[in-house]
């Protein structure tokens, strides 16, 4: 099943083609704004406009790089949301882990993309955090950019028994592969670490109109 289309933000989206177009949009972007504002499907919308194969103002939602982005399937798309912390114990392994839980999340968002949050317990943990490093160091597939997309990046922890990831993690935010995109999204900014807080450009979203929910609910809702 296709994503849904993104709801509002016009101004916002407008502002991002436009840095996207002249090539000055920031390499960490933190996308900010009350739950199910669309801070995630902002950020799959701008990987969308990114890796259209015909440029626009908007993602011409045509082309192949468009399709694959739709159904979640595009190689340079990484989209990382919390998860239950893994049980081996064996660093290598808890990676492992990590990326089926995140490939299995991804499967059952093809089939509902309109999801609900995350477990209360789930997090960003030290294995999430060596999956970002391990995938961030690789080559584009398609030869072009790549997206990371990190959604409710307060759960990322700090501190476990190996500060050294979480630092790696700022390390790789203050200075990103070249070609690659960090889009970080919260609820409130103020939950997010400091210093990777002061590593990101601040977008606000602003709470949706009224008549655009009730559109959204009377097409995308059951």
């Amino acid at each position: 099943m296709p994503l849904p289309p993104l709801t509002g933000h016009l101004e916002t989206r407008h502002r991002l083609a436009k840095a996207v177009r002249g090539a000055s949009l920031p390499q960490v972007l933190l996308f900010t704004g009350r739950t199910g504002v669309g801070k995630q499907r902002l950020a799959l919308w701008l990987a969308q406009l990114i890796f259209c194969e015909r440029g626009g103002e908007e993602p011409c939602g045509a082309c192949r790089a468009c399709h694959l982005v739709d159904g979640l399937s595009h190689a340079d798309l990484h989209w990382f949301v919390p998860i239950a912390r893994p049980k081996a114990g064996d660093p290598d392994k808890q990676v492992d882990e990590a990326a089926e839980a995140l490939a299995g999340i991804m499967e059952e968002r093809r089939k509902q993309p309109l999801y609900t949050p995350a477990d209360g317990m789930a997090s960003h943990s030290i294995a999430t955090v060596r999956l970002i490093q391990r995938r961030a160091s690789l080559t584009s597939v398609e030869g072009g950019p790549r997206v990371f997309i990190i959604g409710e990046a307060d759960r990322l922890v700090p501190q476990e028994s190996s500060p050294e990831a979480a630092n790696a993690m700022l390390k790789l935010l203050e200075e990103p592969p070249q070609g690659a995109l960090f889009v970080l999204t919260t609820l409130d900014p103020r939950r997010v670490l400091p210093t990777i807080r002061s590593r990101a450009a601040p977008i606000r979203l602003n709470r949706l109109a009224d008549e655009e929910v009730r559109s959204f609910l009377r097409q995308h809702a059951e």
